[in-house]
């Protein structure tokens, strides 16, 4: 078992397992016949529509955070406007054609003022003595909060919040891949662990059958009543809808890992892996180090409670008073021509600038404060839900090196009972042959086989399962099989699930 760091995970002991969160363009491919546990996470990662889904949201996440990137970044505006005016009175006729055009640049500051440059220009054309008139003027602006909405803290609150917004949901996109792949391997294992049911019941009703041949053998030779074959023929029919059972539980299972895989549901397709079961050496203060480094959840709450800080923080600010100091300077110039009226502008013929303080006192406005008692409220909220999960991963933790010492010592005891089992069935039946015991009392040693090997199946198989349950309680899923999510910084498009580099021959 492998286990690393961070959303680039590049681990992969026996292989790379690829995938992308992102709805297929063909038509699924057909499963294999023999299906490994390896292959079907390939085919969830890439077929999972609730995957594809979630990389297609991470498509506007991405832009999001590119919008609140943009806060700081300066607008340019262009206007123009064109108007035909004509006055008519008794004595005359006069006709007024105006056009203007401008272009503005403004630009917001991490301090919260704002700087704008514009400039503007008017013709005016009339049917009077005055003829044409040219105006071009420049202005420069610059409004700078001094309280409410000033400081480099309550203007970066948003770009920080949308960093962090941002990074919270990689984390959930890396939950989905986690769930995904957990519930896949679940889901495997129950199809593995029906097949072997099967595979047990097809062989108990060939050991009936085998059974009843030596029976009318030992009627035949006087050493067994003849009642004895309708107690084997009782069995063999047992054995039969057991069989029966088991078939109906494997097919279900298979229908499952389809639905997770989401392809083909038409392919008969068998789980080829072999039921190994490793050993596990991790101490608890080992597993609980991984869980705060690697659990997305953990990591979310986290940024959540940085988030609310810094929503508190701009709330905080928001109850000051407005003091802004506003300034402005302005270049014009009027003329008959537009060369002459730019000439002016730029040789600062006529110039004018103004400083100001402008103040406002709100009084009765509540909603200021009540504002500022959500978020602080969203805040502390945050902080007992950062507790929460810290306390929740360690009885996690700790529930589930329990649980995979519990099901080491189930699949050792199993393993001692079926042993037995089979040795007692060995031994009832060279008995039988000597007339020394009763048919029933091998049915009955053939239930106890059948039941040792059903309950060493499932406790191996609950065992496999407790180590991929503590790999998800550790976050560390996508490390032990060698996924690594392409999110950030990439170009536009679904996110993905991606295989580790192939090594090298």
């Amino acid at each position: 078992m492998a286990f690393s760091r961070g959303l680039a995970v590049l681990i992969c002991a026996t292989g790379p397992v690829c995938g992308q969160a992102s709805a297929p363009t063909a038509a699924p491919a057909p499963l294999p016949a023999t299906l490994t546990l390896r292959q079907a996470i390939e085919l969830a990662l890439f077929h999972n529509r609730a995957l594809a889904k979630a990389g297609l949201d991470r498509e506007v996440q991405r832009y999001d955070l590119r919008v609140a990137q943009d806060e700081f970044a300066p607008d340019l505006t262009l206007n123009s406007t064109v108007r035909h005016n004509p006055v008519s009175t008794p004595s005359s006729e006069t006709t007024t054609r105006t056009g203007s055009a401008s272009a503005v640049v403004s630009q917001r500051l991490p301090t919260g003022a704002r700087v704008a440059l514009s400039w503007d220009n008017t013709a005016t054309d009339r049917t009077a003595a005055t003829n044409k008139v040219y105006d071009s003027s420049v202005f420069v602006s610059l409004d700078q909060p001094l309280l409410r909405g000033g400081g480099f803290a309550a203007n970066l609150a948003n770009l920080r919040i949308a960093r962090l917004a941002e990074q919270s949901n990689v984390l959930e996109f890396k939950r989905g891949v986690i769930a995904t792949v957990t519930n896949v391997v679940l889901a495997y294992r129950f199809l593995l662990q029906a097949q072997r049911s099967v595979d047990v019941s097809e062989t108990a009703l060939t050991r009936a059958r085998e059974q009843l041949r030596v029976n009318r053998a030992l009627v035949s030779s006087g050493i067994l009543p003849p009642v004895e074959i309708i107690q084997t023929e009782a069995d063999i029919a047992t054995r039969e809808f057991n069989l029966l059972n088991a078939q109906s539980a494997r097919d279900s299972a298979r229908f499952a890992l389809v639905k997770l895989i989401d392809t083909s549901r038409d392919e008969n397709f068998v789980a080829s892996d072999v039921i190994d079961v490793p050993a596990f050496a991790l101490d608890l203060e080992t597993c609980r180090r991984l869980a705060f480094e690697n659990r997305p959840d953990y990591r979310q709450a986290l940024q959540g409670k940085s988030i609310t800080d810094l929503s508190a923080d701009v709330a905080r600010n928001n109850k000051l008073w407005s003091l802004n100091l506003n300034s402005r300077y302005r270049l014009a110039g009027t003329a008959p021509r537009y060369a002459e009226s730019l000439d002016r502008t730029l040789n600062r013929a006529n110039e004018d600038w103004n400083v100001g303080l402008a103040l406002s006192v709100p009084f009765g406005d509540l909603t200021r404060q009540q504002g500022y008692l959500r978020a602080r409220s969203r805040a502390d909220k945050a902080a007992l839900d950062v507790a929460e999960i810290t306390d929740n991963i360690e009885l996690e933790v700790r529930d589930a090196l329990r649980t995979i010492e519990l099901s080491r010592k189930r699949v050792e005891v199993s393993a001692v009972a079926r042993e037995l089992a089979e040795r007692k069935l060995e031994i009832e039946r060279g008995r039988l042959q000597a007339g020394r015991t009763t048919n029933f009392a091998i049915i009955t040693f053939q239930n106890d086989l059948v039941n040792a090997r059903l309950n060493e199946i499932g406790a191996q198989i609950a065992y496999l399962n407790a180590l991929t349950l503590l790999e998800q309680t550790l976050g560390t899923t996508l490390a032990a099989w060698g996924i690594r999510i392409q999110d950030l910084d990439q170009p536009g498009g679904p996110a993905r699930a991606l295989p580790a580099p192939s090594p090298s021959p």
